[in-house]
Parts: C-alpha cells; sequence; structure tokens
C-alpha cells in the first residue's frame, strides 16, 4: 500500500514541508522554484533541448510536492514549444490536496498550473495514473510506488531525467543501483541528466551505466551539482517484468480507424487526436451499443484484498472521476455510496477502505457501507459528447474486415474503405468481425434497466449494492440493472422483460429498503454487453492466432519458458472491448493506453498490469493448462 501524507505528517519550517522520516526538506528554504530551474531546467539544457522536438520526455526520481513539474510546465509553455511534453515521476509517498495546496502557497506565480495539478491529483493508490493538460500538449504520468520497481514496470524512451529524490545519504533507495540500472535501461542515446547533488557514488554509477558526467556550480548553500548525457550507442529495452508473450512491437504509423461509437471507441478517438494523430471513427445504426444506456453510475467494485489486476481497476476509477470529458455530464449530486448488506459485507468493506489508504477525498465510511464522493453518475449523452463530437462519427454499417496488403479493408452496404490501422470497439458486435475471436474469452451479458421519475421517497444520492440507483439528472432516476448471461442474436436489441423488472426491483428492495411499483416505471432500457471469461477487458494487438499457438505450444509443458520468441501480431489490428457494465468506468484509461501504444508513446500502465488486458491472455491460459480431460 502507498502511504500519503497529510499536512500533519510534515514539518512546516517557515511553510516550507519538510518529511520527518528523511529528515529533508522538499525544496529549499530559500528559493525552491528558482533551484528547480537553475538545477533542473538548465541542467538539462532547457528550453532549447526540447524547443524543436515532436515530443521530448522527461523521467524524474521523486515527485514530491511537484515543483519541478510545475517548472517545467511554466518553462515548456512560456518557451512557446510546438511539439508535446510527457512528465514522468515516481512518488513512494504521494502527499495530500491538502498538503500540496499548503506548499503550493508558496509559489503564487505557478498558481493556476499548481490548481489544475491539485484538481487531477490521483487518490494514493499504487499503480500508474496518467493525467494531461493543456488539451494534452502537456502528459503528466504519475508512478505511485517504489521507484526502481515501477521504472522496471515501465515502458517509455526518455530524453532527460530529474534525479531528484531526498539526500542520497538520508533516501539511499532513490540512488540505488536498482534504481540506477531502470534509469540506464529507460534512456535514449544522448539523454541528458541533472541533479542537485554531486555525491561521487553517483557519479560512479551513472559513469558504470554509459553517462558522461560534468561537476558545475550548484545552487545556493550546495557547492557543486552533477550533469551529463548518456552515449550515442546506447538504446533502451523493454521491460522484463511482463511475460514474454505479452511484449508488445512498434505500431503503425499514421492514421486509425476506429470500428464502434461508444464510450470506447470515442475516448480512443479522442486520445489520439491530442497526441496530433488522425482517427476516424464508424459508427452503427444496426448495434445496441451498451454504451446507449441512458445513464452510468460509476460504482466501483474494489477487492478487499490484492489481486493482480487492482491497479487497473483503481486507476481507471480514479481516472475517471477527474476525466474532463465527463466534467458537463455529472449529476449535480456528486458521490456514489456502496451499501453493504449484512455483518459479512460491513467488514469486507472496512477491509477494503483500509486496503486501499485513501482518505476522506476518495473514501469515506458512512453508516450504510462506504462512500465515493469523488464519483457519481453520468448522463451518458452528454458525456459521449463531451469525449467526442458526435457529428464527427460517419455511419457505416461494417460486416466484414479483411486483411489486405495496404492494411485492413472494410466493406459495408455500399461502403469500402481501408485503413492501416485498425481498432475494434465493437462490444458484442466484435466476434461478428473478428476471425478467431473465440480464442479471446468473449461473453455476452443481456442488461436490462428502469427509470422513474425522480422521487422523495428514493435516495437523493447515487447508491449501490447488488443493484443501484442513480442521483436525479433532468427529474429522472435509473434503477438498475440485470447482468445475465445471453446466447441470442447479439446484432438485435432484445426485449424488456417482466422477469427483469421484477428482479431489478426485488434487489432494490434487498438493499435499500425502498418499495417501487412497476406501473411508476417508464420506458425500461436493454442492451448486450461484451464481457470476457475473466471480466477484464481486452486491449491491445490481435494475435496471428496460428503463429502464436506455435510459439508458445512449449508452454504447456513448463509455463515458465522463456525465449520462445515474440508474440506474431495481425499487423495493424488492435481491440478495445469487453468492458462489460464498466465501459464508462474503465474506457477512458484502457483507452489513454492504447493510444500511447499506437503513438510510441510512453505507455501509462505497468507492462505487468497491461498483460491481464492482453487479447491473448486465455489463449495462454489455455495452453498452459492443456486440453482437459472431458
Amino acid at each position: 500500500m502507498v502511504k500519503m501524507l497529510d499536512t500533519t505528517d510534515l514539518q512546516w519550517g517557515s511553510g516550507v514541508p519538510s518529511a520527518p522520516q528523511y529528515d529533508d526538506f522538499y525544496y529549499t528554504p530559500e528559493n525552491g522554484l528558482a533551484e528547480s530551474e537553475y538545477v533542473f531546467i538548465d541542467g538539462i539544457g532547457a528550453p532549447d533541448t526540447w524547443q524543436n522536438r515532436d515530443h521530448f520526455v522527461i523521467g524524474e526520481t521523486g515527485f514530491g510536492t511537484g515543483l519541478n513539474f510545475l517548472c517545467c510546465y511554466q518553462t515548456w509553455l512560456k518557451s512557446g514549444a510546438k511539439g508535446r511534453l510527457t512528465f514522468i515521476s515516481t512518488e513512494k509517498h504521494p502527499l495530500s490536496e491538502a498538503a500540496l495546496l499548503k506548499a503550493h502557497a508558496q509559489f503564487p506565480e505557478v498558481e493556476p498550473l499548481a490548481q489544475a495539478l491539485r484538481a487531477a491529483w490521483p487518490p494514493p493508490s499504487p499503480g500508474f495514473h496518467p493525467r494531461y493538460f493543456e488539451n494534452g500538449k502537456i502528459q503528466l504520468l504519475l508512478l505511485f510506488g517504489d521507484a526502481a520497481s515501477s521504472f522496471s514496470e515501465l515502458d517509455a524512451n526518455i530524453d532527460a531525467w530529474f534525479l531528484d529524490g531526498f539526500a542520497p545519504a538520508k533516501n539511499p533507495d532513490l540512488w540505488s543501483d536498482r534504481l540506477f540500472d531502470q534509469i540506464a535501461r529507460l534512456s535514449k542515446p544522448k539523454a541528458r541528466f541533472a541533479t542537485f547533488t554531486a555525491a561521487g557514488f553517483v557519479r560512479r554509477a551513472l559513469e558504470a551505466r554509459g553517462f558522461s558526467i560534468e561537476k558545475t556550480a550548484g545552487y545556493g548553500r550546495k557547492r557543486n551539482r552533477l550533469i551529463g548525457r548518456m552515449h550515442d550507442g546506447h538504446q533502451p529495452t523493454k521491460p522484463s517484468t511482463a511475460p514474454e508473450w505479452s511484449q508488445l512491437t512498434a505500431a503503425n504509423g499514421g492514421p486509425t480507424t476506429i470500428v464502434g461509437s461508444g464510450v470506447a471507441g470515442r475516448c480512443l478517438a479522442a486520445a489520439l487526436n491530442r497526441r496530433g494523430r488522425t482517427a476516424t471513427i464508424l459508427g452503427s445504426h444496426k448495434l445496441p451499443a451498451a454504451s446507449s444506456v441512458p445513464a452510468a453510475i460509476l460504482a466501483p467494485a474494489f477487492q478487499a484484498g490484492p489481486q493482480p489486476t487492482s491497479d487497473f481497476v483503481t486507476s481507471g476509477f480514479a481516472h475517471a472521476c477527474w476525466f474532463p470529458a465527463y466534467q458537463d455530464a455529472w449529476a449535480p449530486t456528486r458521490g456514489v455510496e456502496n451499501f453493504a448488506v449484512g455483518t459479512t459485507e460491513e467488514k469486507r468493506f472496512r477491509r477494503i477502505q483500509e486496503a486501499l489508504g485513501w482518505g476522506p477525498d476518495w473514501a469515506i465510511a458512512t453508516e450504510n457501507g462506504l462512500s465515493y464522493p469523488r464519483s457519481g453518475s453520468l448522463d451518458t449523452s452528454g458525456a459521449l459528447a463531451g469525449v467526442y463530437d458526435t457529428s464527427s462519427i460517419e455511419v457505416a454499417d461494417i460486416s466484414r474486415i479483411e486483411k489486405t496488403s495496404a492494411g485492413w479493408l472494410l466493406v459495408g452496404e455500399g461502403f469500402r474503405t481501408e485503413a492501416a490501422n485498425l481498432v475494434l470497439a465493437t462490444g458484442a458486435g466484435t466476434e461478428r468481425l473478428l476471425a478467431g475471436s473465440a480464442n479471446i474469452g468473449f461473453t455476452a451479458r443481456l442488461g436490462q434497466i428502469e427509470q422513474i421519475n425522480a422521487q422523495q421517497s428514493l435516495p437523493a444520492h447515487s447508491v449501490a449494492s447488488s443493484g443501484y440507483i442513480t442521483a436525479p439528472m433532468a427529474d429522472t432516476q435509473t434503477l438498475g440493472s440485470t447482468f445475465s448471461e445471453f446466447t441470442g442474436d447479439a446484432s438485435q436489441r432484445p426485449p424488456a422483460t417482466a422477469e427483469a423488472t421484477a428482479e431489478i426491483l426485488k434487489k432494490l428492495k434487498a438493499a435499500f429498503g425502498v418499495d417501487i411499483s412497476q406501473e411508476t416505471l417508464q420506458d425500461p432500457w436493454t442492451g448486450i454487453r461484451a464481457s470476457t471469461i475473466d471480466y477484464m477487458p481486452v486491449v491491445g494487438p490481435v494475435p496471428a492466432w496460428q503463429g502464436a499457438a506455435s510459439t508458445f505450444a512449449p508452454l504447456s509443458k513448463d509455463r515458465k519458458l522463456f525465449g520462445l520468441g515474440a508474440m506474431p501480431y495481425q499487423d495493424g489490428l488492435f481491440l478495445l472491448v469487453g468492458f462489460g457494465s464498466k465501459g464508462y468506468q474503465q474506457a477512458p484509461y484502457a483507452a489513454e493506453y492504447l493510444a500511447a501504444h499506437l503513438c510510441g508513446d510512453p505507455l501509462p500502465m505497468a507492462s505487468g498490469v497491461a498483460a491481464y488486458l492482453h487479447p491473448a491472455r486465455n489463449f495462454i491460459r489455455r495452453i498452459v493448462r492443456g486440453p482437459r480431460a472431458s
């Protein structure tokens, strides 16, 4: 668990925070902003070093108060740089928003930027947290956890480093060989670095890993600092923490065609556009997209103990709660309260709250269970329009896709087009288009939702248990939902049933004690939700199944084998599907990950976590387990 530090956990000499466990200041008491500019910005030769670059990536050890990021952000804007900046930083003990506010008060010259940072600040949850500013020109990727471990999971090529942990003698973990190994692994040829320290073992460690070193004048009371750069022939390498079969290869450049105009497809198109890439969305009149549900509730289903996918679930939830595209679509009353039914579930919720360690900004124990004040319910039509302009979506009912020498041919009634990169964000319609889809592990789920005029007898805020009630929006509340197995025709919207209505009302009675008459209900919504056998979405490139079966067949005898070779992929074909009922909650984060892969950006998800979203995961599991006896 990542431990958050609040204002009372820090010491505040003259308003400058220091960490008692390290007995060191977060920035110099004289002028922290000036120190950042001199030691780090000037130390890597900025702004000249990034001025003519399309994309410049900075890695930092120790985010602290974010002062280096804010200084870099301000300098980038002032320099008039035309490209994009990605700033990647680790932090083992993230500060609370209140602590950040108090620390930032010393620097009114960057307050507008600091305010944006605090508004985007994630909960103290282990894992990767991507955020963006200036419509994507400035990307921030926060890695909460141990620095060496976090960087070992990072797939990125870094242009410059800010080495800024607490003093080496007081915080040796941020100056360890493990961390220096990762800095070298991630560095591009000629990557620069700057640090406030001139300690001999730091200089020797960096030199041993290929950096040339220069000792120059330090800032203030510090006599010297170190700057330098990686040698010309060095090449960054991929992380080794993920299974061999989940390693990605470079994606094609150029435009991307996305089939599917639900929340996943729109989030991906928007994420690509923010990176300067052209994206075309092809929607459909026929497919009953699950995103067309009248309202969505972001009710997280966290586990009481750590799971391999926990970081994706928590980071995805926090990302959706912040997501700027949702800003105008939230119900007026924010927050979701998860009701505990029975003493067993009450204890489980207490364990979840303890395991999260999020604090009152993000999780609050209530009389009924556990409340998430940053969450809420969404007007989905407003959310979809906020993510991507509906008028920019072309309607074309695609009936098949075919591989060509130039990419992928898309064919529909009276429609033919080719795409260099093709992403299927087609939900329940994916199996109809994708050859070999049986290898994915899809399951179709029938969902039914009821609507009712807002009533005083119903909760005025969003509540969730085995069923849910959204907060009022336009005097309407949504009641849900079913999530049953579906074996019919996924291309047709299924009819509503009285049995499903009765099931929903029974759940609401049991969880919240509300009696709702069927006569008061409005028209129900039904749809097919594309899920998977492990309830995780499918995000990434599509394997060439026959080649994959041959390459990884030896795993059936020893699942720990390595060195079998690279996963063969169907060039230019990708999936962004399988979100079940969590599309609005998880698609924004998953789309950022896929967009980063398509653009060759640093991947905003730990490599080991991303393996659990990989399209080949269930295929590989079947190989490992072997044929089952009948």
